[in-house]
């Protein structure tokens, strides 16, 4: 899972996390990326607060994160199927 947050209200920072552990208290989650979906949360009072830098720079991360979200899928299956091949190996002999 990837988490998008930011955190201040006027100039937001925003970063991603692996975990809600990751992200520091007093932050906003704006998206959650999973492997399969992708929750993006911007309510209509945040979007008219934000300048466009801050809007552009929010859909970077969240396709970021998305990114990221796929690799973990991708790579889960590969280390699935390396070990599932490993173990047909050695119960082969």
């Amino acid at each position: 899972m990837q988490l998008v947050y930011a955190t201040g209200y006027r100039e937001r920072e925003f970063q991603i996390a692996e975990s809600r552990t990751e992200v520091p208290s007093g932050a906003r989650v704006y998206a959650t990326c999973t492997k399969e979906n992708t929750v993006e949360d911007v309510g209509e009072v945040t979007f008219q607060g934000m300048s466009e830098d801050e809007y552009y720079s929010l859909k970077a991360m969240v396709r970021e994160a998305r990114e990221r979200a796929r690799a973990e899928k991708l790579s889960a299956g590969e280390e699935a199927s390396s070990l599932r091949s490993l173990i047909g190996r050695l119960f082969s002999r």
